[in-house]
């Protein structure tokens, strides 16, 4: 007599294999899961603390071309530690909004899929209360939302 082959726990691997396989899809499609909102204030809590290299990180390669790293950290520590006399700053992020084509520069490239916030910063400095606000946009690259500002200008 043929003994017949249990089809099932070859089922059951494949089912778990399909499983796992799209968790692992999901996850590496997600950018370590991080959000657009959250990639912001990572931005912002660094340059809250004076950490500019980490900060500087987070930008999109489009901003790492306009600022190179060292050129970054020394204009940020000189402008607002030396100049405005600040240890730190607030920060408060407006509402998040979706821009369908986001133009970096005159010159380009031109951004699909951005997403962007006002982000007003606090500081009281040695000529008194100040805020400066600004656009902060972030858009994709290599799966990763990264930093970007407006140069359209």
């Amino acid at each position: 007599m043929r003994r017949r082959k249990n089809s099932v726990p070859l089922l059951l691997i494949g089912v778990t294999g399909g499983i796992l396989l799209f968790l692992f899809v999901s996850v590496l499609g997600s950018g370590g899961g991080e959000s657009p909102e959250q990639v912001i204030q990572e931005f912002y809590e660094y340059e809250q603390k004076g950490d500019f290299g980490n900060s500087w990180e987070l930008f999109h390669s489009e901003m790492k071309k306009k600022f190179g790293k060292s050129s970054y950290i020394q204009t940020k520590n000189h402008v607002f530690l030396g100049h405005m006399g600040v240890d730190t700053f607030e920060v408060e992020m407006g509402k998040m909004e979706e821009v369908k084509n986001f133009e970096f520069s005159k010159d380009g490239p031109t951004f699909k899929d951005v997403r962007s916030a006002e982000v007003d910063l606090l500081f009281e400095s040695q000529f008194g209360e100040m805020t400066i606000s600004q656009i902060c946009y972030v858009a994709q690259e290599k799966g990763e939302w990264k930093i970007l500002w407006g140069y359209d200008f």
